[in-house]
């Protein structure tokens, strides 16, 4: 085991779409000291537009959404800390304060690396936050075009409701294909339960600059629903249906597409909103996620 001592060390957090070619933009930064049990994470703000020069078919939002998870793991040990001196530590660090905490998001998260730990110097009754400003100035030179939008598309949402799902020990299945009179019906989400009735459900996105896709989607879950009714009258007695929405928050100009959607679905699925931000996700698919969990399905939230 690596005896990292009293030091305090960074580590610069970069999107790597291709290691042959080198090309790589830095996308947050780190600091960590084991014997304070400190760690701080500082994100780049707008990166998309960077992420997608490197690689354009990329989900660049679903990238930031990765980096967020990073930053809200190291968040409790970010706090206003000054730099004192201990001649010994009564217990074990937190393993987030330690460097090689780090090295498991290597993998974990494919495109995303993380530069070798590298000491730096704070001194006596210096803020750690104040120093983990001074090297996001030096090493992360933010984007000015903050007139960029982005978007939380259904990708995000998928990881994020996923994640959550997993983190429960939820059993449940991804893209369930289900046979109707006409149509092979696809659901995002399913929990099938032995002893009660089986929840299906889909996410879709309005927050997008071209919204064809949502309303293509949405009309589909519709048609979907009718189709499995035509095949099995007695459907309504195995399933139940629900839909994640996400609200045009970046693109108001959909908000009346949005609406009928809203509408459309309310009277013959269960219905779930996010009508926030990036970082309200978490809390919006909450909903979805203790109706997949629990036994008694979209019943159990009210």
């Amino acid at each position: 085991m690596t005896d990292w001592g009293q030091r305090t060390y960074m580590r610069i957090v970069q999107y790597v779409p291709n290691e042959l070619r080198g090309e790589r933009v830095n996308v947050a930064i780190v600091l960590q000291n084991p014997s304070q049990g400190y760690a701080g994470m500082r994100v780049r703000p707008f990166m998309d537009k960077l992420v997608e020069a490197l690689w354009p078919a990329i989900d660049a939002a679903l990238i930031r959404t990765m980096v967020r998870e990073i930053e809200e793991l190291l968040k409790p040990l970010n706090r206003n800390t000054r730099k004192e001196s201990k001649l010994f530590t009564a217990e074990a660090p937190d393993e987030r304060s330690l460097p090689s905490y780090l090295d498991r998001f290597n993998q974990t998260y494919g495109s995303l690396r993380f530069s070798e730990p590298k000491p730096v110097r704070v001194n006596e009754g210096e803020s750690f936050r104040e120093k983990l400003n001074q090297l996001f100035d030096l090493y992360i030179k933010i984007d000015d075009d903050k007139q960029k939008k982005q978007s939380i598309t259904k990708e995000v949402l998928q990881f994020q409701i996923g994640k959550e799902l997993e983190r429960r020990g939820t059993v449940y299945q991804s893209h369930l294909v289900i046979k109707g009179e006409f149509f092979e019906n696809k659901f995002d989400l399913a929990r099938i339960r032995i002893d009660g009735i089986g929840s299906l459900a889909h996410i879709i996105s309005f927050d997008l600059k071209n919204i064809d896709p949502a309303v293509t989607q949405s009309l589909r879950l519709l048609k979907s629903l009718d189709d499995l009714k035509e095949a099995d009258p007695n459907l309504l007695e195995k399933y139940e249906f629900g839909v994640f929405l996400q609200a045009p928050v970046h693109f108001r100009q959909h908000s009346s597409d949005y609406s009928d959607a809203l509408k459309a679905f309310r009277s013959k699925f269960r219905v779930f909103q996010n009508v926030g931000d990036e970082p309200e996700i978490s809390r919006a698919t909450e909903g979805l996620v203790n109706s997949l969990a629990n036994k008694e399905g979209f019943s159990a939230v009210s």
